[in-house]
């Protein structure tokens, strides 16, 4: 309950500081006047959803920040005509690499509830897994298989513009199962 109270608050107070308070000066940057108005919406959209993925922790909603933010940039006129073009092209490099450390988890067990996520798998305990396969037998019934994997090796480890997870499993007749994966901008890429 207080957090909803303290973003009510939070939107309360940019309401008032874009488009209440502001003056005219501040918005004379962008070009043409219309698109101030349309700044200043993208402006508060963008801190608001930062703002919602800080305390609520809903990390789709980053990308209504990163869509405000470029579209912001992009309205943005810059002082110098001769190389406007190119300031705008690094502003949105830099605002997509700090989204993109924004978005790595950080989190030890975020591969772990990436193979979870996964249909055939489900990690509840850090040291085993259950692999669930569906088996068609000879008269044409289908037969669900269950099995229980022991984590044999589990590694994550977090870098600057992305991370690396890995997973060993072994199940009792001896079979390995080893999963690797890289994550950027919090996408999981196996490999």
């Amino acid at each position: 309950m207080f957090d909803i109270i303290f973003l009510i608050i939070i939107v309360i107070l940019y309401y008032y500081q874009i488009f209440i308070k502001a003056e005219k000066d501040d918005w004379s940057r962008f070009r043409p006047e219309s698109l101030s108005t349309l700044a200043r919406y993208l402006h508060f959209g963008a801190m608001i959803s930062l703002f919602i993925v800080i305390i609520f922790d809903i990390t789709w909603v980053s990308w209504i920040a990163l869509y405000s933010l470029v579209a912001l940039v992009i309205c943005l006129e810059l002082k110098e005509e001769k190389n406007k073009y190119w300031q705008k092209f690094i502003l949105i490099l830099i605002i997509i690499l700090i989204f993109n450390i924004f978005r790595i988890p950080t989190h030890p067990y975020s591969f772990q509830n990436y193979v979870s996520s996964k249909e055939m798998y489900q990690c509840v305990q850090s040291f085993e897994c259950v692999k669930i396969t569906s088996v068609t037998t000879p008269d044409d019934q289908l037969i669900t298989k269950v099995e229980i994997l022991s984590v044999e090796d589990y590694s994550y480890d977090t870098y600057f513009l992305f991370a690396k997870g890995s997973m060993k499993l072994v199940s009792d007749d001896g079979i390995v199962e080893e999963m690797k994966g890289v994550n950027v901008g919090g996408f999981w890429i196996e490999y």
